[in-house]
């Protein structure tokens, strides 16, 4: 049997993944992952009819079952863009989304500000995700990032060894003072405390298959208004920040006047939220 075009594969699996909810670009994405190729010269391959080889074929069906399961592209292809950038990721580490870029940006606004050498600490890093991205587009910074799982460790470990080798990652709690000191992180030395905490509800459960059945608890869920971490690290940030410095916590889109109060009552002045490009609110940062 001739092999099938990749147009025609793609197509298949376009119509494959919409029957199983799955919408937007995946099955190119899918198709570019079996192949080898890059998105661009997917689109080529298209483009001019090239034939799909065997062993992709076979990659791109099994790759295509699993996403039609709901199992996360991000899964499937062991790497998550973001910003400049692509992170390793997998089991026990949450999968780091477009949105969380506001948070980036929110930063990276401030330490244009900030003096020399500043100092941030990514609270909860996971994969890396912000603090590779901060330090690579402020390399001025020194970035300290904190996990307290020790499987998302390993994951920010890699990452952050491969992509941003400067900073340094920590396995330990936050709120640790002593973990924190043995880095430097001590009160009124940081100009940045930044975090995309846990912030679902306990009684909420995600909607989307992909993040109630892949997402480790412990990144998802804070509590029965979900802002329990948040409660704990607005009096932290308060110590550690020096007078003048951010901090800024991601958060669902019914939380930004919940959080604006927390950072009131911690001492914190100018209080804003930020939408994502989807409109929803998403970051809210506050000065010292």
């Amino acid at each position: 049997m001739p092999a099938r075009s990749v147009a025609d594969a793609v197509r298949s699996v376009r119509a494959v993944l919409a029957e199983a909810g799955v919408d937007g670009p995946d099955a190119e994405l899918l198709a570019a992952w079996a192949s080898g190729r890059s998105l661009s010269e997917l689109r080529l391959d298209m483009a001019v009819g090239r034939p799909l080889e065997a062993e992709a074929e076979a990659r791109l069906q099994e790759a295509v079952a699993r996403r039609a399961l709901r199992v996360p592209l991000q899964r499937i292809t062991g790497v998550a863009p973001f910003r400049h950038v692509e992170l390793a990721v997998g089991p026990g580490v949450f999968t780091p989304r477009p949105e969380t870029e506001v948070l980036v940006d929110v930063v990276l606004e401030h330490l244009r500000r900030a003096g020399r050498e500043p100092l941030v600490l990514d609270v909860g890093t996971g994969s890396g995700a912000v603090a590779i991205s901060v330090a690579r587009e402020a390399p001025s910074a020194r970035v300290v990032a904190v996990e307290s799982s020790p499987a998302a460790y390993v994951w920010a470990r890699a990452n952050v060894a491969e992509l941003a080798p400067d900073v340094l990652v920590l396995h330990a709690d936050a709120r640790d003072a002593a973990a924190l000191a043995s880095v430097g992180v001590l009160p009124g030395s940081l100009s940045v405390l930044v975090s995309n905490p846990p912030y679902v509800p306990h009684a909420a459960i995600p909607a989307d298959p992909e993040v109630r059945g892949h997402d480790p608890q412990a990144a998802l869920y804070s509590g029965a208004d979900g802002l329990d971490l948040i409660r704990s690290l607005a009096p932290l940030a308060a110590d550690l920040l020096a007078p003048g410095g951010l901090v800024a916590f991601e958060h669902a889109e019914h939380q930004g006047s919940a959080i604006r109060d927390l950072l009131a009552a911690a001492g914190f002045r100018s209080a804003r939220t930020r939408r994502d490009l989807s409109g929803r609110d998403r970051v809210t940062s506050a000065l010292r």
